[in-house]
């Protein structure tokens, strides 16, 4: 009986080191995919503010095709936005008092 019990004790010392093994590559593996997780929240933060950038710029780019498309030039179609932005201005100041 005691062979029996060696055998068995054998059998489950065999078993738990291999679920500590797996327990131990669990967490590294664990961990890597922490960091790559991290990692990627970093990325899709820095493409979401580049993508807000862009679309800024799009759309100041679709205002001044809008104005530039009576064959004037680029600069004048700025200059027609600077000058709309500050008459804007004026009528926010005139309606704040």
């Amino acid at each position: 009986m005691s062979a029996e019990l060696n055998g068995v004790l054998n059998s489950l010392s065999s078993k738990f080191e291999q679920l500590v093994s797996l327990y131990e590559k669990a967490c590294v593996n664990l961990e890597k995919l922490q960091q790559d997780y991290r990692a990627l929240t970093e990325r899709k933060l820095e493409l979401e503010a580049q993508l807000t950038k862009l679309e800024e710029k799009n759309k100041s780019l679709l205002i001044t095709h809008a104005f530039t498309a009576n064959d004037g030039s680029a600069e004048e179609a700025t200059e027609k936005i600077s000058r709309i932005v500050r008459e804007i201005d004026k009528c926010i100041t005139l309606l704040t008092k």
